[in-house]
């Protein structure tokens, strides 16, 4: 572009310059006017020649000031390395401490297996998954004497112990707190049967099957949410109350 407009301005000299009849017979004041009107071209043409750069150099400053996407195509920040930033809020559960997060809640599982007894009978599938997984540690508990108690002592205090991260406790805490939910109708149950009251199965399952539809459904969601890194605090009460065993720190 700059080369071009040099050429151009030789061009437009040539073209004014042809008429030399001015210069010969004419007077001078048609010279003066014919010099004057050439000036006047070219501090238009110059004129024109600088607006134009000025323009296209402001053009190029509006681009430096253009917001700038820093979002992928899924909507989530970028970062230099084109990886997602892992965020460093208590919320999230990074590493080994997924797994660790995840073990306590064999404790309500075993704990509570006795009330599927009436959905292990009707969907055969989840009677075979129970008998495989949790009916041998079930047997283990009951015919080891105070074994149920120390697993959950050691669930209680022991991640505190041992300095685990503040994920790893919550959802200690939060296990042994759905665990203590079970023991009431637990109690209720036994004092059902040592009254001799021979209720109908037609109240017995439905309740049995509430209390293992419950229990289960906090334990997916808290293992679901331990394996994809969320803190699973949605659980009215006994969240709160697993906050509060932990303390601050």
């Amino acid at each position: 572009m700059r080369l071009f407009l040099p050429i151009v301005m030789a061009l437009f000299y040539l073209s004014m310059s042809r008429p030399s009849s001015a210069f010969r017979g004419g007077s001078s004041f048609q010279v003066r006017g014919s010099l004057m009107t050439e000036r006047r071209s070219f501090l238009l043409f110059r004129h024109s020649r600088t607006s134009l750069f000025e323009r296209q150099d402001n053009d190029g400053g509006d681009d430096d000031k253009r917001p700038i996407n820093n979002l992928d195509i899924f909507g989530q920040p970028k970062t230099e390395n084109g990886k997602k930033k892992n965020l460093d809020d208590e919320g999230e559960i990074r590493g080994p401490d997924r797994i660790k997060s995840c073990i306590p809640y064999v404790l309500p599982l075993i704990d509570g297996d006795t009330f599927g007894k009436y959905i292990y009978e009707r969907i055969p599938p989840l009677g075979t998954l129970d008998y495989v997984l949790l009916r041998p540690l079930v047997e283990c508990i009951q015919t080891v004497p105070f074994l149920g108690i120390m697993i959950f002592t050691a669930f209680a205090i022991g991640p505190r112990l041992t300095n685990q991260s503040r994920e790893v406790r919550f959802n200690a805490q939060q296990a042994v707190f759905i665990d203590v939910a079970i023991i009431f109708p637990t109690l209720i149950g036994e004092a059902v049967n040592s009254a001799n009251a021979n209720l109908p199965r037609s109240i017995i399952e439905p309740c049995s099957n509430f209390v293992w539809y419950a229990y289960v459904s906090m334990v997916i969601y808290c293992i679901a949410s331990n394996l994809r890194g969320k803190k699973p605090d949605q659980i009215p009460f006994i969240s709160n109350f697993a906050e509060i065993a932990i303390g601050p720190f």
